[in-house]
């Protein structure tokens, strides 16, 4: 399946697990190959209370990807390890 720039700024992303974590915002490019190297996500407020930036996921984490959503492995996104559980404020 391809989808165009388009289709993929604002797409859902979400864990293998079903955690909503925000949508695409921007993407990079790897120049020599053409392909996607990394995917710039819009955070959701769970995760901008964990983080307080963007997330940045890495092809190599991206489970599945399609019209819907994007999967990714639940655990880590980035260099940072998501909880479970909401942070209580």
């Amino acid at each position: 399946m391809l989808l165009s720039g388009k289709q993929l700024i604002g797409l859902p992303v979400k864990t293998k697990d079903g955690r909503y974590l925000g949508r695409i915002k921007d993407f990079e490019l790897e120049t020599t190959s053409g392909q996607i190297a990394k995917y710039i996500i819009a955070s959701s407020d769970l995760v901008k209370k964990i983080l307080a930036q963007d997330l940045i996921i890495d092809q190599g984490q991206v489970l599945e990807i399609n019209n819907q959503a994007m999967i990714v492995a639940s655990g880590l996104v980035g260099d940072k390890a998501l909880v479970s559980d909401p942070i209580s404020t």
